[in-house]
């Protein structure tokens, strides 16, 4: 049973780690050590508060389900729509930003052109999709490790570069320029019911499960945040091992590039999956449509936007975050608890649920209107 919540808590760190951790030291830069540091305790609060609130009702089904159906059983038909829409939203997002980090990568490594990276990415993971891999949870928690460590050990090995002075400058209106990708770097929680019905314990190990695995992601995205702003100061990049390597060792600068290489790709493949059993089911299509519907937005938005600029990557998972992640994280989780709270126990009970609503409710109209 502890192998089994062990896995369970790296289950969903591996989720919510991926692009997200690459753009977040560069978001909450822009406001300073002080601000990002302020920002990020608000969106890891509201992060734990959203795993809590779904993991609890989670439980109240007391059958295997996911979080579509939870919402749809609660909320009515329209609200499972919502909540697959954010869903769509931040999956697509996902999808369309990894490929632009990868154009940013192997442009600064290789000096290859980043539209041809992010064709020669989304034809490798169109590759991989085509292959009945399977799922192996105690595989995907072994890769969640490895990345674990050798992110852990860049950072270490880039403690000597820091300076001081790097962490003093403050910026306070910059502050909310990181709310979406705050969300997005958090937004995991699609997989919460796999998660509890792989792990098969009560409620309360159940989420204490998840909220080991948040606060391991929590700590890890804080501690890189510290490194990138100390090492870089205000020219953190948007891909931050980017940066990084200009202040490293070759040895260093290449290892932090392999780890943003794997976790872009283990997390675009687990997505990607996701994608293709939400249309299957669905549409009840077969596998080459089915790819096609997945891979073709993907591939003609990420050509236009390697087009754009470097801040291309930021921008799509500001959008990915604010609007899709927000819907289906936050707002319509807290929705049901402050319709529940007078019968079940949740924690911080239905103020918790209308703080909830007005944090992902503000995220969605700053990030549609002055984002």
């Amino acid at each position: 049973m502890k192998n089994q919540n062990l896995i369970g808590s790296l289950l969903f760190a591996g989720t919510i780690v991926g692009a997200g951790i690459l753009g977040l030291p560069y978001a909450l830069s822009q406001s300073g050590f002080i601000g990002g540091t302020l920002i990020f305790i608000v969106g890891t609060f509201f992060a734990y508060l959203s795993a809590v609130h779904i993991g609890t009702l989670v439980y109240l089904e007391e059958r295997e389900v996911s979080l579509y159906s939870v919402c749809r059983s609660h909320l009515g038909a329209k609200a499972g729509y919502l909540t697959l829409a954010g869903i769509l939203i931040s999956c697509y997002g996902a999808m369309i930003a990894y490929p632009l980090a990868i154009g940013t990568i192997l442009n600064s490594l290789l000096n290859i052109p980043p539209y041809l990276s992010v064709v020669v990415f989304i034809a490798f993971i169109s590759l991989l999709l085509t292959r009945n891999t399977g799922t192996s949870n105690k595989f995907t928690a072994l890769v969640t490790t490895v990345l674990v460590l050798l992110l852990v050990w860049v950072m270490f090995r880039s403690i000597p570069a820091i300076e001081a002075n790097n962490y003093l400058f403050f910026e306070p209106r910059e502050i909310f320029s990181a709310w979406g990708i705050i969300i997005f770097a958090f937004s995991g929680h699609i997989v919460i019911p796999s998660v509890l019905y792989y792990i098969k314990t009560d409620m309360k190990q159940g989420l204490r499960v998840l909220n080991i695995g948040l606060f391991l992601v929590a700590a890890l995205y804080f501690f890189f945040f510290f490194v990138a702003i100390g090492v870089m100061g205000k020219n953190v990049t948007p891909v931050a091992t980017n940066g990084l390597a200009a202040h490293l060792s070759t040895s260093v600068a290449f290892i932090g590039q392999v780890f943003a290489i794997l976790a872009l790709l283990t997390s675009a493949f687990g997505i990607g999956i996701s994608l293709k059993l939400t249309f299957q089911d669905m549409f009840k299509i077969n596998s080459k449509a089915n790819l096609a519907l997945i891979m073709l937005p993907v591939l003609f938005l990420d050509i236009y936007f390697s087009t754009t600029g470097r801040d291309a990557f930021i921008n799509v998972l500001n959008y990915a975050g604010g609007i899709g992640s927000a819907l289906y994280v936050g707002f319509i989780p807290a929705l049901i608890v402050q319709k529940l709270a007078r019968f079940h126990h949740f924690p911080f009970g239905e103020k918790g649920a209308i703080l909830s609503l007005v944090f992902y409710g503000l995220a969605i109209l700053y990030t549609l209107f002055i984002s």
